[in-house]
Formats: C-alpha cells, sequence, structure tokens
C-alpha cells in the first residue's frame, strides 16, 4: 500500500512538472520533458508491477537515481527532482512491506 501512495505522489510531481515545462513554459533549472517524462513513466510502471518483476523495477529506479544525481552534480541540483528522487528511494524502500 505504501508504495502505491509513493508511486502516486512521484506521478502527481512528474504531472505538474511536465505540464509546468510544456504547457506554461517554466523550465525549472536543468530538467527537460524528457527527465520528467522517464519519472511519470517510472512511477506509473510502479503501480502497476506486481510478483519478481517489482525487483527488476527498483534495480531500474535506483541506476535511474544514480544517473539523474550524478547529472545533478555537474549541472546542479534541483529542488523538486530531490523530492522526486527520495519519494522513488521512500517506494523501493516500501517494497519489502509489500512483500508480506
Amino acid at each position: 500500500m505504501l508504495r502505491k501512495v509513493m508511486c502516486l505522489a512521484g506521478v502527481y510531481i512528474c504531472s505538474y512538472l511536465l505540464y509546468l515545462t510544456k504547457y506554461v513554459g517554466i523550465c525549472l533549472g536543468h530538467c527537460n520533458l524528457i527527465n520528467y517524462s522517464l519519472g511519470l513513466a517510472w512511477f506509473l510502471v510502479g503501480l502497476l508491477v506486481k510478483g519478481s518483476i517489482k525487483r527488476i523495477w527498483a534495480i531500474l529506479g535506483i541506476i535511474g537515481i544514480l544517473y539523474f544525481v550524478l547529472r545533478e552534480f555537474f549541472d546542479g541540483f534541483c529542488l523538486y527532482c530531490t523530492i522526486i528522487h527520495m519519494i522513488a528511494i521512500g517506494a523501493i524502500v516500501s517494497l519489502k512491506t509489500d512483500q508480506k
């Protein structure tokens, strides 16, 4: 249940940031539509995955977080991206509670 709540929060934030960037024209920091789209897709898949596929989903999430945090070291940190990364980590950690 906690994983689904975390994924819904991620979907909401990524969708909002996509809206701001694409339709309002506000680009927050170095982020772009591809970054937010990848985050949105990851959280949407997180709502649907079951069984052993959750591990693959979690590994892809960890790889994505590591890549984007590494990019932030060179391009500058974004508060919204950091919040999304923390939500994703929370969703990954909550996999243990979902397995019961």
